[in-house]
C-alpha cells in the first residue's frame, strides 16, 4: 500500500482523532466550567498582582472586584473568567484617583496607606507612574501591558492543568469506545470503502470542525453565568460525543468492545490493543484545533496528488 492509499490511511484516522478531539475539547471546557477554573486563577493571579492595601485595611483586589465595572461583568457572587485590559486600566486608575477626587496621580500613590516596601501595590503603582511621567493615559496603558503579562501567567496555570484534565478525559473516552490506531489502521488499510467514506468525511468536517473549534474558544471568554455555561458546554460535549462515534460507525470501522474478546485472543492482540489505544490517548488529548490543521494539511498534499495522478494518466 502505498501512494494515496497511504495517504488516505492517515486522513481517516486523523478523522477519528479529530471528531473524538471534539468531543474531548468540549468535555474539559464543561469541567473547567463546573470548577470555575478560569475565574479562579485569575482571582489568584489579580491578588498576586494587586497585593497591598487601598486604604485602611480594605485590599486593593477586593476594591477591584467591588468596582462597577468589574461587577458588570460577574455573575452573583461569581467572579468573572475574563477581563478587558482596557476595563483593568480604567479601574485601577480610578481607585487611585478616588474617581477623579485626586487631580495627580503621583500624590495619588503617595497617599496610599503604608510604605513602598510594606504596601507592594503601592511600590508597582509607583513604578508605573513614574515610567508614564504622570500622563494618565500612558499609566492606564502600563496597567494594561502588567495584566496581560498576568494573564498569560494565568493562562498558563489553566492550560497546564487542562492539559492534565484532556488526558484523562481522552483516556475515558477512547478506552469506553475502544479507539484503537492500531486496529483502525488494520481496517483502513484493508477496506478502500472505509477509507473512501473517512475521507469524504474529512472534507465535509473542515469547515464544521473550525466552526466547533472557534466557538469553544469563544464560549471559555464568554462571561456567562458559570452553571448555564457548564450546562451548555455538557450538551455540547454529549453531541460531540455522539457525532464522533456515529461518523466512525458510519463509515464502516469498529469502536466499542463487543465480539472483541474471544477464544482465540493472543498475547500479542492484547499488546497491539494497549499500544493502538496509548497512541489514541495521546493524540485525541491534543484537542480537536492541531488535528484540524494537519488534516487541513493532509487534505491539500491529497488533492495535489490527486491531480499530478491524474495528469500522468492524460499522458498516457
Amino acid at each position: 500500500m502505498f501512494g494515496l492509499e497511504a495517504l488516505d490511511v492517515l486522513i481517516g484516522l486523523v478523522t477519528v482523532y479529530l471528531v473524538f478531539g471534539l468531543a474531548c475539547t468540549a468535555i474539559v471546557e464543561a469541567i473547567a466550567a463546573w470548577l470555575s477554573l478560569r475565574s479562579d486563577k485569575l482571582e489568584a493571579a489579580m491578588k498576586e498582582f494587586f497585593h497591598g492595601n487601598l486604604e485602611g485595611s480594605q485590599t486593593f483586589v477586593k476594591a477591584f472586584y467591588g468596582h462597577p465595572l468589574v461587577q458588570a461583568l460577574s455573575k452573583g457572587n461569581r467572579r468573572p473568567s475574563y477581563i478587558p485590559p482596557e476595563t483593568v486600566g480604567w479601574v485601577v486608575e480610578a481607585l487611585v484617583t478616588g474617581n477623579g477626587k485626586k487631580e495627580s496621580l503621583t500624590t495619588a500613590v503617595e497617599e496610599l496607606p503604608g510604605t513602598y516596601e510594606d504596601n507592594r501595590i503601592k511600590g508597582l503603582l509607583k513604578t508605573f507612574v513614574t515610567e508614564a511621567r504622570g500622563d494618565a493615559a500612558v499609566f492606564r496603558k502600563t496597567v494594561e501591558r502588567q495584566f496581560d503579562a498576568v494573564m498569560d501567567r494565568a493562562s498558563g496555570w489553566v492550560k497546564r492543568r487542562q492539559q492534565t484534565v484532556a488526558l484523562i478525559v481522552s483516556a475515558v473516552l477512547v478506552i469506553g469506545a475502544n479507539v484503537d490506531t492500531v486496529g483502525l489502521a488494520t481496517s483502513l488499510a484493508s477496506n478502500p470503502e472505509a477509507r473512501a467514506a473517512m475521507v469524504k468525511t474529512a472534507d465535509e468536517l473542515l469547515t464544521k470542525a473550525k466552526a466547533n473549534a472557534d466557538r469553544v474558544k469563544a464560549d471559555a471568554k464568554a462571561p456567562k453565568e458559570m452553571v448555564e455555561k457548564a450546562t451548555a458546554q455538557y450538551n455540547n460535549a454529549r453531541a460531540a460525543y455522539e457525532e464522533a462515534t456515529s461518523i466512525t460507525k458510519s463509515a464502516g470501522l469498529q469502536i466499542g468492545w463487543k465480539g472483541w474478546w474471544t477464544d482465540n485472543t493472543t498475547t500479542s492482540d492484547i499488546l497491539a490493543k494497549v499500544a493502538g489505544l496509548l497512541v489514541s490517548i495521546f493524540a485525541v488529548s491534543l484537542g480537536a484545533p492541531f488535528w484540524f490543521d494537519m488534516l487541513q494539511r493532509f487534505m491539500q498534499v491529497r488533492a495535489t496528488g490527486s491531480r499530478e495522478a491524474a495528469g500522468e494518466k492524460k499522458k498516457k
